[in-house]
């Protein structure tokens, strides 16, 4: 990383209208730290102020969880806080928040700010949106089961002409994470971004070796020497579908994580369909990775903690046999019990991985199942499913509850199990099974690099900072100098940092601790120029409240040959670990 460079003084107030009249609107709620643990808030955070940093001498964070209840397969509104009870790994614990979340349908983002304002949010008010993000799964999924998904998710759009929730559509191949189409309510771009995506060979379809050795009844009984090589062609082949595996599953979670990181600031419940055959691990016990290695726990981990801070829920749509009669594990919505669920993943007195019997097609049946379960989704039993399964999700947004609690001072890391129960007759209630609790991340310059890196490779926009761009002006490099076909241009933004996205030190005199670093990339998605920064000072009184109600303005510079390219522009929040990026496309005459 490049050494920090302290600004003291040049930092601009912007105006209202280069924030796009957000001064005027109220912010939406903030979500969770992702430093902080799964689904959690500190304590002296409120939804519509910027966050203070925390000094805290033991552990007081806030966990929210939010609860469907359901009548008949109906909203059971105007539920009071004493109705309900709440118990973390069989303790109960006191409600400190309770609300009644009604969203609302999100609209449709201007095309073209007229402004030539580029933001990174959608939201303009408090007000709990709903969206659909859909994944077609190809690096776990056969390929032969992707076209299936495909097409069937085009027969979808073609009966649901008119939708009335937005819906982006990804695909996840050995390259990662692609946006085919942002969110629209469009199902015609829809259709036409889901045509033109190319199909591709999943991880374990690329680790089928060739037959070595093949029984021949009229040969001979194998030397030991035949024995041996065929010994270790075979373990040879294991190893390398297991690195496989373990390079298919990393891509997975850090999908799982780009997504939360771009859904984080828009409030309320958002929906993510999982059109995937799965990958085998289970979620709740770390020991199971002994067949992957435990270098994926963290990974997990911190994959479940962001989920749960974005409130996502995952509705999985099970694309694992092509013979849907063979299935061993039921469908979530099929009743299989929870009991039955727990016992087969080892939840119910938790053993080694080691020592239990693996079949891989049931472990990645149970890791779709523990996706939906750990997130308060449902699991699909097929593709051909998809009309219940986007209408059942649409409906478990539309209303919920929202509970939350304070962490004790004596919490340990690791995985706490939740229960909800609610008084009355005839309720059924559906939330998430637990969260996560992990050890405070210590701040760090490589901790800073990781999350740059996989922020601004990212194919989404993450809204951890709320943050908007301008184009202001460009100018040539050397004014003095007569005009060359290599000659750089300097081009000079406004970044805009909402101020509900600051955290405010106050014990240290209203401080501030930005990260800023632009890259420029060409058509080919190339890296053809960068700049960094920091931004760290203290705001006095009357700084700190046109600040709080105008942003932050920070002038950025970047040269770059003529040419068009996408800048993108990534900002940390170092007090609180907050990251954000914004993109805006320019063209260099």
């Amino acid at each position: 990383m490049p050494r920090r460079k302290f600004l003291l003084v040049a930092i601009l107030l912007l105006h209202t209208a280069l924030l796009g009249q957000q001064g005027s609107t109220q912010p939406p709620p903030q979500s969770p730290s992702p430093n902080s643990p799964a689904g959690l808030v500190h304590e002296n955070q409120t939804p519509s102020q910027p966050q203070e940093l925390a000094k805290l001498s033991s552990r007081t964070d806030l966990v929210l969880v939010p609860v469907l209840v359901t009548s008949a397969g109906k909203h059971v509104p105007g539920l009071q806080k004493e109705a309900f009870r709440i118990e973390e790994n069989g303790k109960t614990r006191t409600i400190s928040v309770f609300e009644e979340v009604t969203t609302e349908k999100l609209p449709t983002p201007a095309k073209k700010d007229p402004s030539g304002v580029h933001s990174n949010f959608f939201a303009r008010d408090e007000q709990p949106w709903r969206l659909t993000a859909v994944v077609l799964d190809m690096i776990n999924t056969p390929s032969m089961r992707q076209a299936d998904a495909k097409k069937q998710l085009i027969e979808y759009l073609l009966r649901s002409a008119s939708r009335e929730e937005p819906m982006a559509i990804f695909g996840l191949n050995g390259s990662g994470l692609r946006q085919l189409h942002p969110f629209t309510r469009d199902t015609t771009v829809l259709i036409s971004a889901l045509q033109k995506l190319k199909l591709s060979l999943s991880s374990e379809e690329r680790t089928q070796p060739p037959e070595v050795f093949t029984d021949d009844p009229s040969a001979e009984q194998a030397s030991d020497e035949e024995q041996l090589m065929s010994d270790f062609m075979q373990e040879l082949s294991d190893n390398m579908s297991a690195d496989y595996q373990r390079i298919a599953s990393r891509q997975t979670l850090v999908a799982m994580r780009q997504l939360s990181n771009a859904l984080e600031a828009v409030p309320g419940r958002k929906t993510l369909i999982w059109a995937s055959a799965g990958f085998p691990f289970t979620i709740d016990d770390p020991r199971s990775f002994g067949r992957q290695g435990d270098d994926l726990q963290t990974e997990y981990q911190e994959t479940w903690r962001a989920l749960n801070s974005a409130n996502v829920a995952v509705y999985p749509v099970d694309l694992s046999a092509l013979d849907f009669s063979t299935r061993q594990l039921p469908s979530a919505n099929s009743g299989m019990s929870s009991t039955q669920v727990n016992n087969i993943r080892g939840i119910n007195g938790q053993k080694s991985a080691l020592h239990l019997r693996y079949d891989k097609s049931s472990e990645q049946q149970l890791t779709l199942h523990a996706f939906a379960d750990a997130t308060g989704g449902r699991a699909c039993i097929t593709v051909e499913e998809l009309d219940k399964c986007f209408a059942e999700a649409v409906d478990d947004s539309r209303a919920y509850y929202l509970l939350g609690y304070y962490l004790g001072g004596d919490t340990q890391p690791g995985w706490r199990k939740l229960k909800v129960k609610v008084a009355g007759d005839g309720l059924h209630t559906r939330y998430r099974s637990g969260f996560y609790v992990t050890s405070r991340v210590e701040d760090s310059t490589e901790l800073r690099r990781k999350e740059f890196v996989d922020a601004l490779a990212s194919p989404v926009q993450y809204t951890g900072m709320r943050l908007t761009v301008r184009l202001m002006q460009t100018s040539s490099t050397d004014p003095a100098a007569q005009p060359s076909a290599g000659q750089k241009k300097t081009a000079e933004f406004m970044l805009g940092v909402m101020g509900d996205s600051l955290t405010i030190d106050r014990e240290k005199g209203n401080a501030i601790d930005l990260e800023v670093i632009a890259l420029a990339f060409d058509s080919s998605r190339k890296s053809v120029g960068t700049t960094a920064q920091a931004v760290a000072t203290d705001l006095k009184p009357d700084a700190l409240q046109k600040t709080l109600q105008t942003g932050l303005g920070i002038p950025v510079k970047i040269d770059l040959p003529a040419g068009k390219y996408e800048v993108k522009i990534a900002v940390r929040d170092n007090l609180s670990g907050r990251l954000g990026t914004v993109s805006i496309p320019i063209d260099l005459k």
